[in-house]
C-alpha cells in the first residue's frame, strides 16, 4: 500500500488543478455577464426600478 501514495497525490493535485481552473472559468463568465448586462441596461431609454420584472423598454409617451 505505500507504493500507492505517490499516485494518490498526484491525484489529489490533479483534482485541485481541474477544480481551480473551473472556478476561474466560473468567474470570468460571471464578470462577463455582469458586463453584459450593464451594457444592455445603459442602451435602454427609460431603466426599470430592480424590483420590476424583466421585459421590453417602457415606452415614453
Amino acid at each position: 500500500m505505500p507504493d500507492n501514495w505517490s499516485f494518490v497525490l498526484a491525484a489529489y493535485g490533479l483534482a485541485a488543478l481541474v477544480l481551480g481552473g473551473y472556478w476561474r472559468r466560473l468567474l470570468r463568465r460571471e464578470r462577463e455577464l455582469a458586463a453584459r448586462e450593464r451594457r444592455r441596461g445603459a442602451a435602454r431609454d427609460e431603466p426599470r426600478p430592480a424590483h420590476a420584472p424583466p421585459g421590453p423598454p417602457i415606452p415614453r409617451r
